[in-house]
This record gives structure tokens, C-alpha cells and sequence, in this order.
């Protein structure tokens, strides 16, 4: 290139919460170097070598929009947590701690502290800044924005309009029309393992050394199958002395921890909330019905589901819950306080028939499918959006089985692999499906960093219909009884 054909003069607009939480479901190591070291993984776009001149583009305009307020609770032991102890540093990670990198990195730090629930305002003032840049006096050839938020897509087709080139950074969800819009896309994982990869936090490996630790007697770990099974007893067995045959799972909530302690600090016995627990069990005597906020425990087999009535309009009957939990070494025996139960009911409909045998194959795929659709847009509580793939049966019973053979496993170098396995089988799976149903199974508390449980494959597929369900309940779409069964269906056909 010749004095003649200068480099584009580009302008930077960094997006570091959604960067950052990105990275994070890639390498942790990943996401903290990103903020730790900005001069890095500048240098490696602009291809400068050895502080030397840049090869690729100049830029000029250098912003990063960034929450001050927002952190990160790294988990103890792992890369990032025992490189913060070399520094002296706890594991929780306030993002304005990496302000004085950026600055030193010769960048301008917009706050953009949070204006709605889960929502900063970096969104409203990149594309206010990307519009004024527009109309400077320098003229800006190349705009390179690392957010992966399909939101500016608007923005981006006003930058082509000014024929200006452009480069984005794109996460494996990223929407086709996104990535049509840009010149240049840069992968996530390329900016994770080429941008950072050499940093001195890489060389932290994913596992902790190994400690040499006096031996100390410590208690016994808690029998999660039977502590599950002793859970669910206790619960049938209150339903079952209610008048109406059903309970608040709100109150259930509040008595079974009394009685089963081991409960809290197992994660309802690895099911990861109560709702969860019950739904896993695929009792109709644990049936679940009403909005996720006022949501009944019935028996099914007495009789339908309670009407959802406030309880100030319908005041319920005190009922005493079983008088005793069964014993175990981690719950001991204790008494539950009386649950609130609905009005006896005489219901004059027939109790509900039960589940059908078999559900079509059309039916199997018009599943995922719509719930699909209900989600489209919809983010979880980490910003991260409810995409999933329509897997065939078969693909998604292969799916689980690999996730159980891998386990423990990181998902970040996981998903290829197991998509590549995929692919020797015939099936037709891509790594970012396979981290798409990764986050589906993390959202059920299923913890991928830990050997798989004896039930393998099945807890699986039971703890992503039971997520999938609940999202949707917690979204405000509700499926009818045909689809919930497709639904079921659908998780479970796979495993022969």
C-alpha cells in the first residue's frame, strides 16, 4: 500500500456489557482480557506487530459504552478467579475496573449506566454517535462496531447508504440480515483466540493445580436420587390430605426447604428450582397449572385444575401438611407448617383423561417450531436470546447422549466437536446449534462443568422441557395441552 492509497481512516465503537457477556459463554479467560488488555486486541485489528504501524485501517475515533455499575461474579477456582489472587484481587469483577485500561488504550469511556431492567443506554448513544460521525469534517471510511446486537441494523444501512465500509463483530446467534449488512464480519471466536489468545491469562488452564491439603472428615454428600424421591413423597403426600386436592406451589415452597434443608444447597436435588423438581417427576398426582406467579400443585386424578382465584376473594382452608419427612442424612426429620389449600371442589367435567400414546411425527417438528416463534426476540436474564433449533428427534436424542459423553466440558471448544461427531452420523448440526441447546440446559441449572448425573441423557431431556415450558410460561405465551405433549415429545422420542 502507497502513500497514494492510505490506510481507511476507521472509527471504533465498542459495546463492552454485550462484548464481555458474549465471551464469557466462550472462555472467561476470553472476556477478562478483553477488558484487561484493549491495546491487544487493538493492535490486532488494525494488524500492527511489535507496537509497529497498522496494517489494516487507522482508527482514528476509538469509544468503548460501558455500564459502570455492571459485574461479574467469577466462580472460585476457576482461570479468571485464580488469576485475580496473584493480584490480590476478589472474584467479583466491576466493569469500571477496566476503565483505565481503555483510557490508557486511547479511548474515549462513555457511562452508560442502565435506564430499564436488564437495558444500559450504550445501544442510544453508539447510533447517536455513529450518526453525528457522518457529518464530521474527516471523512470516516471504515465504521467497525463490536456489539452483536441485530438493533443497528438500522444504523448499518444508513452507513452504507454514505457508502462507508463496514466490519462488525458477530456471535454465533447473529441474524442473517445482520451479517448481510456488513463488509467485513468478525468472528467471536476469532476475536477470543486470535485477538487474545496469548495474553497472560490464557496461560491459566481451565483445571486448578493440584493441592496438597491436610485430610479432614467432611459430611457426606447428600443422596440426590433419594433425597428427590423423598422430596416428591413428602409433596404428594400434602396435596394429597388437602381438601381440593391442591397447593400453592408458593406455599410448598416455603414448607418443603423446612423439612429437607439439603434441598437449598443441592439445587432441588440438581432439578434447579421446585417448579422444575415437580415437572421432572411426570406425576399426574403433581400436576402444574395457573400463570408462573400464582401456580397450583393438584392431583390430577381427583379432579381439574383449581381456578385461579386470588386468594383474598377465595380464602383457602388451613390444612395440615404430613406430620413427618422421611428420614435421611442430610434432612432429618421435621415438621412442616400448614399449607393454604383451595376450597373443596366438586367439579362436574369429567378428570382429565390420560396423556395420549403417541404423537405424530408432523407434530414432533410443528413443536419446537412454535415455541420457537413464541421466543423469537425474547432474551434471558443475561441478554443472551431463547434461540432454538428445530432438531430433528433423532438429531436432538444424538445431541444429548454427546453432551452426557462430554461432560464435564467447557462449551465453548465442546460445540464443535460435538457437531462434528454429529456430522460423522449423518446428522446436520452446526456448533452454534449445539451452543444454542448448551444454553437451553446451563438456563435449567444443569451443570455442565460436572460428570453427568446416572440418569444421563433422560434428566437431560427432562430438565430442557421443563425449561423450555417455564420460559414460555415466564414470557406470557401459553401452550395448549397438545402442544406441551408435543413438546414433550419431542425432547424425549430421540432417545430410543
Amino acid at each position: 500500500m502507497t502513500d497514494r492509497d492510505p490506510l481507511p481512516r476507521a472509527a471504533l465503537y465498542v459495546d463492552f456489557d454485550n462484548v464481555f457477556m458474549a465471551l464469557l459463554r466462550w472462555d472467561e479467560r476470553a472476556a477478562y482480557a478483553f477488558g484487561e488488555r484493549p491495546d491487544a486486541w487493538l493492535a490486532w485489528l488494525e494488524g500492527r506487530e511489535e507496537g509497529g504501524k497498522p496494517a489494516t485501517r487507522r482508527t482514528l475515533v476509538r469509544r468503548c459504552y460501558l455500564n459502570p455499575g455492571g459485574y461479574w461474579d467469577f466462580q472460585a477456582g476457576r482461570p479468571v478467579a485464580r488469576y485475580r489472587a496473584t493480584k490480590d484481587l476478589r472474584n467479583r469483577t466491576y466493569f469500571s475496573e477496566f476503565r483505565a485500561a481503555f483510557v490508557q488504550a486511547g479511548f474515549d469511556v462513555v457511562d452508560c449506566p442502565p435506564v430499564a431492567w436488564l437495558k444500559n443506554s450504550a445501544d442510544m448513544k453508539m447510533a447517536l454517535d455513529i450518526r453525528e460521525a457522518l457529518d464530521h469534517r474527516t471523512r470516516f471510511e471504515e465504521f467497525v462496531l463490536l456489539s452483536g446486537d441485530s438493533d443497528f441494523l438500522p444504523a448499518l444501512a444508513r452507513l452504507r447508504a454514505h457508502d462507508r465500509r463496514i466490519t462488525i463483530l458477530a456471535q454465533d446467534t447473529a441474524k442473517a440480515a445482520y451479517l448481510a449488512a456488513a463488509d467485513l464480519v468478525v468472528g467471536l471466536d476469532e476475536l477470543a483466540h486470535e485477538g487474545m489468545g496469548n495474553l497472560p491469562i490464557a496461560q491459566f488452564p481451565t483445571t486448578a493445580p493440584a493441592r496438597v491439603e491436610v485430610p479432614r472428615s467432611e459430611p457426606a454428600r447428600p443422596d440426590l436420587p433419594a433425597l428427590r424421591a423423598q422430596a416428591l413423597e413428602w409433596v404428594r403426600d400434602a396435596v394429597a390430605r388437602s381438601p381440593g386436592g391442591a397447593l400453592r406451589l408458593t406455599d410448598i415452597g416455603q414448607a418443603l426447604p423446612r423439612a429437607f434443608p439439603a434441598l437449598r444447597s443441592t439445587d432441588y436435588a440438581g432439578a434447579g428450582s421446585l417448579g422444575a423438581l415437580i415437572e421432572e417427576a411426570q406425576d399426574r398426582r403433581l400436576s402444574l397449572s395457573g400463570p408462573p406467579a400464582r401456580r397450583w400443585v393438584f392431583d390430577a386424578e381427583r379432579g381439574a385444575a383449581p381456578e385461579d382465584i386470588p386468594a383474598e376473594e377465595k380464602p383457602g382452608e388451613a390444612v395440615d401438611a404430613p406430620e413427618e419427612a422421611p428420614a435421611s442424612a442430610e434432612a432429618p426429620q421435621a415438621e412442616a407448617p400448614a399449607l393454604a389449600a383451595p376450597e373443596a371442589e366438586t367439579p362436574e367435567a369429567e378428570a382429565p383423561q390420560p396423556d395420549p400414546v403417541g404423537v405424530s411425527d408432523t407434530a414432533l417438528m410443528e413443536a419446537p417450531q412454535l415455541l420457537r416463534d413464541l421466543l423469537w426476540g425474547s432474551r434471558d436474564p443475561k441478554g443472551l436470546p431463547h434461540d432454538l433449533p428445530a432438531f430433528t428427534p433423532a438429531e436432538l436424542g444424538f445431541l444429548l447422549q454427546a453432551v452426557v459423553a462430554a461432560m464435564p466440558l467447557e462449551p465453548a471448544s465442546a460445540a464443535p466437536d460435538i457437531a462434528r461427531a454429529a456430522g460423522a452420523e449423518g446428522l446436520q448440526v452446526s456448533a452454534r446449534e449445539v451452543t444454542a441447546l448448551l444454553r437451553w440446559l446451563m438456563r435449567g441449572y444443569v451443570k455442565l462443568h460436572e460428570p453427568a448425573t446416572p440418569e444421563g441423557a433422560a434428566r437431560l431431556s427432562r430438565v430442557l422441557f421443563a425449561t423450555l415450558v417455564n420460559t414460555a410460561r415466564a414470557a406470557g405465551e401459553k401452550l395448549s395441552e397438545t402442544e406441551t405433549e408435543a413438546l414433550r415429545a419431542w425432547t424425549q422420542s430421540g432417545l430410543g
